[in-house]
């Protein structure tokens, strides 16, 4: 984050207070519109991008390794978003299935 808001001084002409709180509302901006895990791995990649416990072999390592990290989360996430959706459409399905033979038992029952 650090180098985005040393980017906002000296490209924008922001003061670093004003490039800071500029870097921490886009970042509460976009954590909004994450799902809750989404958005805490993004609190991760961006608080570890200029940290970590060994040094990255190229600048940008350690970045393209956590990205990776929430690409994976991501992922994970949609999966088991899609597989509870696949779960209520059988059941929708299964219901509907219910009162289509439950309709025509009953329409076959007029018509005797």
């Amino acid at each position: 984050m650090q180098e985005l808001i040393n980017r906002l001084i000296t490209e924008v002409g922001l003061t670093a207070e004003q490039a800071a709180q500029t870097v921490a509302t886009m970042v509460d901006h976009i954590k909004s519109k994450l799902p809750p895990g989404l958005a805490s791995n993004l609190d991760a990649i961006l608080g570890n991008a200029h940290a970590g416990s060994s040094t990255p072999d190229k600048p940008g390592d350690h970045l393209k390794e956590k990205a990776e990290e929430f690409a994976e989360a991501a992922k994970d996430k949609l999966e088991d978003m899609a597989e509870q959706a696949k779960d209520k459409l059988s059941s929708a399905a299964d219901k509907a299935e219910e009162m289509a033979k439950d309709a025509f038992g009953k329409l076959k029952d007029m018509l005797k």
